[in-house]
């Protein structure tokens, strides 16, 4: 089996290295050393954080590695850690559980998408379930969704929730903006005359009833 050898990877912090598990700890030491003083004018006077993975270094051998990439890369190493691996607390599980419910309309919680940044001008999503936005909806952009749709930032495109005829469907935002919604067959535009952004968090919430959409505050 072929060996792919040691990756380096950036991340927001810094430099993340993959170490092949079936490597032999000296050929670990050499090859990082090999790497970092090819590269040593790409990270000369940087200062990193490094993590890394896979193989298992005990603690001797973490000060050895630190060691090569102090003196062979030209960085200021500010520390060398294993990467730990999060995973999901029952804590956590039930928050996310909680949080489905809540965009849930009904005892089957169905599909949900969630979308971890800002939905740009030109994108348009088509959803079977709910869509939930951890950012802002931009003009131009469009979310239709058979459920509702919910935006943890500003909404100033166009959304559409319960697109199969769901009147029970709802959109959430922070902030409610849109150049149109639409729930169901209920249609509600933005009037010709844009609403100034005076930059206030008002978490709002629309929702259909006797074909009408209906904003409130959340």
């Amino acid at each position: 089996m072929e060996t792919k050898g040691i990756v380096f990877k950036g991340n927001a912090e810094g430099l993340v290295i993959v170490i092949p598990e079936d490597y032999a700890y000296e050929d670990i030491l050499q090859e990082i050393d090999n790497k970092v003083s090819k590269a040593s004018r790409f990270f000369k006077g940087a200062k990193i954080k490094v993590t890394y993975r896979g193989y298992q270094l005990t603690p001797s051998q973490e000060q050895e590695v630190k060691k090569v990439l102090d003196e062979k890369s030209g960085a200021i190493i500010e520390s060398f850690t294993r990467e730990e691996v999060k995973t999901p607390t029952f804590q956590e599980n039930n928050r996310v559980k909680t949080i489905r419910n809540f965009f849930s309309t009904s005892s089957d919680e169905g599909n949900c998408k969630f979308i971890r940044n800002t939905v740009r001008n030109g994108t348009r999503i088509d959803f079977n379930g709910h869509v939930v936005v951890l950012g802002d909806v931009n003009p131009g952009a469009e979310i239709i969704a058979t459920g509702n749709v919910v935006v943890l930032g500003t909404l100033r495109g166009m959304v559409h929730a319960g697109a199969r005829g769901d009147k029970d469907a709802f959109i959430y935002a922070l902030k409610l903006l849109p150049t149109q919604i639409r729930i169901a067959e209920a249609i509600a535009r933005m009037p010709e005359e844009d609403i100034a952004d005076d930059g206030l968090v008002r978490p709002e919430m629309a929702t259909a009833k006797d074909g009408r959409i209906i904003v409130e505050q959340f």
